[in-house]
């Protein structure tokens, strides 16, 4: 279950910031409307996150997460890499991406996997 559970994790972050770009940061109509002398209080909000795109900081959190997983083997920072990475990958921040997914996603693959209700019974007997 646990296994899923990662693997849902992941897609869902990719799903997320593809929304991101595609609702948000992508839009033409948004774009000129937020350069507008009267544009809408959100746009502030918009220009923000457009700003910290700018610095690929997802794939720049995702690398360093990555990096403390590989060193501590912490599921936690692995599936936060992996995340991070995948939404890096949707938002302007491949490269680092991609690394810091990678590096979480080797790092999961290579935990032993939580034994079964049957091999439990099993080593009881």
């Amino acid at each position: 279950m646990a296994r899923n559970s990662f693997w849902i994790a992941v897609a869902a972050s990719l799903v997320a910031a593809l929304a991101v770009r595609y609702a948000v940061i992508e839009p033409e109509t948004l774009a000129h409307l937020c350069r507008s002398a009267d544009a809408p209080w959100w746009c502030v909000a918009r220009a923000g996150v457009v700003a910290v795109l700018a610095t690929e900081a997802p794939g720049l959190a995702a690398l360093a997460a990555g990096v403390v997983a590989t060193l501590s083997r912490r599921l936690s920072w692995a599936l936060s890499a992996a995340c991070l990475g995948a939404a890096g990958l949707a938002l302007y921040a491949a490269g680092t991406g991609a690394v810091g997914c990678l590096l979480g996603m080797l790092v999961f693959a290579r935990s032993p996997a939580p034994a079964s209700p049957d091999a439990r019974r099993q080593g009881e007997a």
